[in-house]
């Protein structure tokens, strides 16, 4: 099972389950690595390049500005 750092599964719950069950084994993810996960580098350039400078009044001006911008990522 791979683990990201959220604090639910670092409780004694899930450490106890994992402890009684010998098919499971946790490996964690890094707290933070883009290389892992590459929609990190999209909703970066979204905030930077879309969204940076920007406040939405309404929630439909918002996903118009969004909807801009996904049509420029490749």
């Amino acid at each position: 099972m791979v683990l990201d750092h959220a604090s639910i599964h670092k409780t004694k719950a899930v450490t106890a389950f994992v402890a009684g069950e010998t098919r499971l084994s946790l490996s964690s993810l890094p707290p933070y690595k883009p290389a892992l996960n590459p929609i990190e580098r999209v909703w970066a350039y979204v905030k930077r390049n879309v969204l940076g400078n920007f406040c939405a009044r309404t929630l439909k001006e918002l996903k118009a500005r969004l909807r801009i911008g996904w049509q420029r990522v490749r």
